[in-house]
């Protein structure tokens, strides 16, 4: 079993890389349907990792766990409702689009902010040991 599911992240890693780099070129041709393209990637991506997340959590309900999981929730909630939904005419979106980007971008900020500080908690404490 674990030999399978092993091979079967490989294909599906391979194939979403050989679909990045298939919009890649399609944008750099112009061509509006690469970005459409890496959207619904994104999209189906984004579903299928959380409703994995949701069935492991599921059967291995413990309080850290779901913890985690209302944490990542409040702060994703948090930052759609602080993000900016101004748009320009020359972006060609929509208020609501621009508000899921601003969102995105603050989910960014965010975890690399929370990268940098579990690193440097890391070493400050390997340092006073």
């Amino acid at each position: 079993m674990h030999q399978s599911s092993n091979l079967i992240g490989r294909i599906a890693q391979w194939a979403i890389m050989g679909l990045g780099v298939l919009f890649i070129i399609m944008i750099w041709t112009g061509s509006d349907a690469g970005i459409s393209g890496g959207l619904w990637v994104t999209y189906i991506a984004f579903v299928i990792a959380t409703l994995i997340t949701l069935v492991f959590a599921a059967f291995g309900v413990n309080r850290k766990s779901m913890i985690g999981i209302g944490i990542f929730a409040v702060v994703m909630l948090i930052a759609y409702l602080i993000a900016d939904g101004s748009t320009r005419p020359e972006w060609n979106i929509t208020e609501s689009t621009s508000k899921l980007i601003g969102a995105g971008i603050g989910m960014a900020v965010v975890g690399v902010v929370a990268a940098i500080g579990t690193i440097l908690y890391g070493e400050v404490t390997r340092m006073l040991k």
